[in-house]
């Protein structure tokens, strides 16, 4: 029986541990939302600009981040945009008027928080691990399931004792905490030597660059030119859209039900705890029946569990509902970035998987924004939760075409 290598097992940890650090830090605003909306004075539509800008800021950023993992490795990039979100999240405590809680949640601790979330983990993992992508990257996604989960709770209870302000300074310290611990800790993995070749120049392999399997991989304009990409890329729309509207608006719908603020903290914790199984089950399912198909289940799963939701009245309602969408929540994202893989190679999987990204949390932005918006129009969030539903639908079909062999 062969040992596995403690190297491997440290750069699968620091991954989690980013993913779980990051990510439960950034979704805490949608259990201070309201804490936050009492004191600042605004109207819903006009807060949740503050996740709708951080969603366009990170979009905009995903291929710019997805290039420089490419050039200069995961571990750099992580680092630096923590310690931006550290410095984003004191500065969120001090504010004093809704604009200033959108230039800084929205922006600086959002460019912090791109550099540190999926797109660079997936790459650190898949590079440790070039043969288990699938799988190892659904294990290092648990990190983003189980941040949401524990801070939701933690930030359901500082809110409670300190205020929200004071949360806010906790959370950057626990980024610090963090900061520290991974510089130490965090590797990029050990460079893969070309194999040479007559003739062979030594430089960097071009956007042809060879895979292990032999295959070639395709750079971003490339790939943006395939039917493959765009069926993944808008399928991930549909994803993006209803994954913010519903982390952004799902504890107010719960208090808007009459439910008690602790029913909303739990009912997110469920999804939270529903995606570490989702996404541990969605490796496996993977390995058997394909990437891909695994990826349209996923999407059916969460269209069910949206149609579901204007049901929803009673605590366990909710719960059933958070339990059928968290299964699919962060689901999407090991998968994709493992289609993102298979289908234009290895060389430039950042830059591929960064632009798939930009779109996917521009959808996000929107979605955010379009459930304050139909909130405020209407009084009830029915009409946006119908919606969502459809487009998830939509999702799923679309990502069935995203076909593409490379040329060996």
């Amino acid at each position: 029986m062969s040992v596995p290598d403690p190297r491997r097992l440290t750069a699968l940890a620091t991954g989690f541990a980013v993913l779980f650090v990051g990510t439960g830090v950034n979704f805490a605003f949608g259990i201070l939302f309201k804490p936050i909306l009492g004191e600042l004075g605004s109207s819903r539509s006009t807060l949740a600009l503050a996740a709708t800008a951080g969603l366009l800021v990170n979009a905009a950023c995903q291929p710019v981040f997805g290039g420089l993992v490419d050039r200069f490795g995961p571990r750099r990039v992580i680092l630096t945009s923590m310690a931006l979100m550290a410095a984003g999240t004191a500065l969120v405590s001090r504010v004093t008027g809704p604009w200033q809680f959108i230039a800084l949640y929205g922006i600086v601790a959002t460019v912090g928080y791109t550099g540190c979330n999926i797109l660079p983990v997936s790459i650190h993992v898949s590079r440790w691990f070039p043969g288990e992508r699938g799988f190892v990257s659904a294990v290092a996604a648990c990190g983003f399931a189980l941040g949401y989960l524990t801070f939701t709770q933690v930030v359901a209870q500082a809110v409670a004792v300190v205020g929200w302000r004071d949360t806010y300074l906790l959370l950057a310290a626990v980024l610090v905490a963090a900061l520290i611990a991974l510089h130490f800790t965090l590797r990029d993995a050990p460079a893969v030597p070309a194999e040479a070749s007559p003739g062979s120049t030594g430089r960097r392999p071009s956007a042809a660059a060879s895979s292990p399997a032999g295959a070639q991989s395709l750079d971003r304009r490339a790939a943006l030119g395939t039917l493959a990409f765009w069926g993944l890329t808008v399928g991930l729309m549909g994803c993006g859209f209803t994954d913010f509207l519903i982390t952004t608006h799902l504890a107010a719908h719960a208090s808007d039900l009459g439910l008690a603020p602790s029913v909303a903290a739990n009912a997110i914790s469920f999804l939270a705890g529903a995606n570490v199984v989702g996404i541990l089950v969605a490796g496996s399912v993977a390995t058997r029946i394909g990437t891909r198909p695994a990826l349209v289940l996923t999407y059916g799963v969460r269209a069910a569990a949206l149609f579901y939701l204007p049901l929803v009245r009673e605590p366990w309602q909710l719960y059933l509902f958070a339990a059928l969408f968290g299964a699919t929540f962060f689901t999407t994202a090991p998968l994709s970035s493992t289609l993102v893989g298979q289908l234009f190679g290895p060389a430039h999987h950042g830059a591929i998987f960064g632009a798939a990204n930009l779109f996917h949390h521009s959808a996000g932005a929107l979605g955010s924004y379009a459930g304050g918006l139909v909130f405020d129009l209407t009084g009830s969030y029915r009409p946006i939760f119908l919606l969502a539903a459809l487009v998830v639908v939509g999702s799923a079909a679309v990502t069935s075409l995203a076909r593409h062999k490379l040329q060996g």
